[in-house]
């Protein structure tokens, strides 16, 4: 009896000895593992539905700009009669050789205006451009009677061409006087000075013409509607809404730029023109390139705008490698010959009529 006590009592206390260290270390790395392989699967879920989110948002981001730049630009020039040859856009392709420091390296910019109901057409008598005046045949629109002090007509643009040609001018009028004709005439003319061109907006060669015998017509500022799309240094698609020196981004008199899209890499523009001796409105020239200074090619003969936007996606993914980014303008001088990446990019591309230019 006394030796089965015992054995009893050394079976119990070997029960009561539980785990040894090497069964409870084994116990802790197969555990480690399968909490990492648990971690791991999470993380990687994490991403891959980080990823898939901010693609998504990057698609219907640049889908609504996309719809949005087809609705504005299809409005360019609108309440311009055709005859009139003021063009629907301001182009500056390969911006950032303007000014590097606001414009993406590479990447276009646009400025459209939108000018609402223009009055009616004028008789130029006599214009002198040294003196920055013109006379105007009346009866015309351009008050003469002041309001409050003030006449009506101060503060609004003044337009003068010259029919048959692509010469023009856009000035702002800063007073308005009524004076006699002179001369063999007879009754009077309206004499309106102006400030010098805004020649951002003037055709080059016309600048310095002669508009005598030309027409003319007022444009109410406050129904004119500018808007300037471009990309900034950042990749952020931006616009502004009012005035926009294009030439000069630092201008302190330009309007703040609203961010329309985010990771833009590239935002380019090609513009299809009526190069017919006879304008026909069939586009038989496609360009990517526009001379600011010469006016080359004509825009007053475009019809056509083809926009290509290329987005990105924020981050850089593991499962997306030797991607090559893509490039759109041949013309634009800057070539991307650096090695794939993993980055997601989507292009997105449409085409629109310029429907206030068709005659």
């Amino acid at each position: 009896m006394p030796s089965l006590r015992r054995e009893e009592e050394s079976m119990i206390k070997r029960t009561e000895k539980g785990f040894s260290l090497t069964e409870l270390l084994v116990a802790v790395v197969v555990g480690g593992i399968i909490m990492a392989g648990i971690y791991s699967a999470f993380m990687s879920s994490i991403n891959v539905f980080s990823s898939q989110q901010e693609i998504s948002q990057m698609q219907f981001n640049a889908k609504a700009v996309t719809s949005f730049l087809k609705e504005k630009l299809a409005n360019a020039g609108s309440g311009v009669p055709t005859e009139v040859p003021i063009p629907p856009v301001v182009f500056l392709n390969n911006a950032s050789t303007v000014s590097a420091a606001r414009y993406l390296n590479g990447a276009d910019a646009i400025q459209i205006r939108m000018y609402g109901n223009m009055g009616e057409i004028m008789r130029v008598t006599n214009y002198n451009n040294p003196s920055a005046t013109a006379r105007l045949r009346q009866p015309n629109p351009v008050d003469v009677n002041p309001v409050n002090g003030q006449n009506t007509s101060v503060g609004n643009l003044l337009l003068v061409w010259n029919p048959g040609t692509s010469e023009y001018k856009l000035a702002e009028i800063t007073s308005v006087v009524e004076v006699a004709t002179g001369g063999s005439g007879t009754g009077n003319d309206t004499k309106v000075n102006f400030s010098p061109g805004l020649s951002i907006y003037n055709d080059p060669s016309g600048l310095g013409a002669d508009y005598t015998g030309g027409n003319a017509m007022m444009i109410d500022q406050s129904a004119m509607n500018t808007l300037t799309f471009f990309v900034d240094t950042n990749g952020v698609l931006r616009m502004t809404d009012g005035y926009f020196n294009l030439q000069n981004p630092a201008d302190p008199l330009n309007v703040s730029a609203l961010p329309l899209l985010d990771n833009v890499e590239d935002f380019q523009i090609q513009i299809g023109y009526d190069t017919s001796v006879t304008p026909d409105n069939i586009v038989d020239n496609w360009s990517w390139t526009y001379d600011p200074a010469t006016n080359t090619p004509n825009l007053n003969r475009a019809l056509v705008l083809r926009c290509y936007l290329l987005a990105r996606s924020q981050r850089t993914e593991r499962f997306v490698s030797n991607v090559s980014r893509p490039d759109i303008d041949p013309d634009d001088g800057v070539t991307y010959a650096g090695a794939p990446d993993n980055v997601r990019r989507r292009m997105y591309s449409f085409t629109i009529q310029l429907r206030n230019r068709l005659n």
